[in-house]
């Protein structure tokens, strides 16, 4: 196992915000255990068979893959209270690494299918995850295919924003080069964007991974149409 089990549900944990029910998390959290990542740590590569599925409690992951010419593709960024590898497939179909330290809730996948059936709300929980997985998806097809280099970023911190439930002043754990193999752009030009949205007024850097939505309205008009 690539990631360090820590302790059983049993223990006391800070448990961020979910969807799903407060009756239902308890009784998934019960069949769960805690492990922990360290940075750029593998939690699972690419064509491991899937036999746990995972709920983020703290940190921040990415899950990636390799293209044939060795460029990497980063489809998502999960952050606290994410689920991954709910999906029905045997083998996972994407690599998820640690961007910072992080911890998660592991659940074996037969042991989630029991509980399931034994709790029908439970199921239908799980199932809303799944189908907000695929408008995500879809959403991010959109992003790649027809928006340009500004309005996929602007597009970027609004969503990040929005995930991260902290108002217009957000953390971002992830590397330029993570945000550029997630947007399709080179390294260069989100670094470019960044100081062009910075003297636009858009937005302000605190730090380099510390952003503040100054003008939330004008991101908005630039993530729909740069």
């Amino acid at each position: 196992m690539l990631a360090t089990v820590l302790h059983s549900p049993a223990t006391s944990f800070p448990m961020p915000p979910t969807m799903i029910d407060g009756g239902e998390l308890a009784a998934l959290d019960r069949i769960g255990a805690v492990v922990a990542l360290r940075r750029d740590q593998a939690l699972f590569r690419e064509g491991d068979a899937a036999r746990h599925c995972f709920k983020v409690l703290t940190g921040a992951l990415r899950g990636c893959r390799l293209l044939a010419d060795g460029r990497r593709h980063i489809g998502e960024f999960l952050l606290p209270g994410d689920f991954i590898g709910l999906e029905l497939d045997d083998a996972y179909r994407f690599t998820a690494e640690a961007v910072s330290d992080a911890t998660l809730m592991r659940y074996s996948r037969p042991a989630v299918d029991r509980l399931a059936q034994q709790r029908p709300r439970l199921a239908r929980c799980l199932l809303d995850r799944i189908c907000g997985d695929l408008f995500a998806a879809q959403s991010q097809m959109l992003l790649l295919g027809r928006k340009n280099a500004v309005e996929r970023l602007a597009s970027f911190l609004l969503a990040m924003a929005d995930r991260s439930g902290t108002g217009d002043r957000l953390s971002l754990p992830m590397t330029r080069n993570d945000i550029a193999d997630h947007l399709g752009l080179t390294t260069e030009t989100v670094s470019r964007i960044f100081g062009q949205l910075k003297s636009q007024g858009v937005i302000r850097m605190q730090a380099s991974s510390e952003v503040l939505l100054k003008n939330r309205g004008g991101l908005e008009t630039l993530a729909d149409a740069a």
